[in-house]
């Protein structure tokens, strides 16, 4: 599926998120090549222009509409501190192999290439920047090819950056939605160069991940429910035997 997509749209960033599609499937999806490889298609876009570095300090605005429903959010930094200090807060706990391969993936692009997905409880002072924004045009506006709109606005008046940076200085609770493995991928980076650079100030860009934060009442949360289609010949005891040899 990944492979199906990069054809279609080569400059989707799903070529350096999952470079195993620039190699044939001999190619193990965790060689070292695949890293070396997304770190190469990143700095290639970068000197092509693909992609730009903001001049100024900003947050962008996210919204997303499916089926007429839209949730809007915002884009933003959040701090290696906060999850250890857990202000952000998980629900999941995480496996170490997966872990791995998103620790390899940020560590040698040196740069955080999945946001996390994060929800807060709706705040007045935000929403009303926000909605200041959604009153203009948005700066990107398309809709993806299974149907999905998605719409970005830049925050960049000075005001309305500082109204929203100390708003969220005075929340202390913010719950991932989804993305426990970058989560914890990106602090373990960041704790990683830390550890190599015993001067660090705390201003470093590796003391952040990339996040997208949605306040509560935009949320839609959807069932990831396991549906069992055949019991490959078992009867149903039979099936429940089995099951409870792996799962509580």
């Amino acid at each position: 599926e990944a492979k199906r997509e990069v054809e279609r749209e080569p400059l989707s960033f799903l070529k350096i998120d999952r470079a195993e599609t620039s190699f044939d499937d001999s190619v193990d999806t965790y060689a070292p090549e695949v890293y070396q490889k997304a770190k190469e298609l990143l700095e290639k876009d970068v000197v092509d222009g693909v992609y730009i570095t903001d001049e100024d300090r900003a947050y962008y605005i996210y919204q997303l509409v499916m089926e007429g429903r839209s949730q809007t959010g915002l884009v933003a930094c959040s701090s290696v501190d906060d999850y250890v200090n857990q202000v952000i807060k998980k629900h999941e706990n995480t496996r170490a192999d997966k872990e791995v391969d998103r620790i390899t993936h940020v560590d040698t692009c040196s740069a955080q290439t999945g946001p996390i997905f994060l929800a807060y409880r709706s705040q007045d002072a935000i929403n009303k920047v926000v909605d200041k924004y959604l009153q203009t045009p948005a700066l990107y506006d398309f809709t993806a090819v299974d149907g999905v709109a998605h719409r970005v606005w830049k925050i960049s008046e000075k005001a309305d950056v500082d109204a929203v940076y100390r708003a969220f200085q005075g929340i202390d609770r913010i719950y991932i939605a989804d993305g426990h493995h970058r989560a914890a991928s990106a602090v373990k980076v960041g704790l990683k160069r830390r550890e190599e650079t015993p001067d660090y100030t705390g201003e470093e860009e590796f003391n952040y991940f990339l996040s997208v934060l949605f306040p509560h009442d935009e949320l839609m949360i959807m069932d990831y429910n396991r549906t069992v289609k055949d019991l490959n010949g078992l009867t149903p005891d039979e099936f429940m035997a089995k099951v409870a040899g792996i799962f509580e």
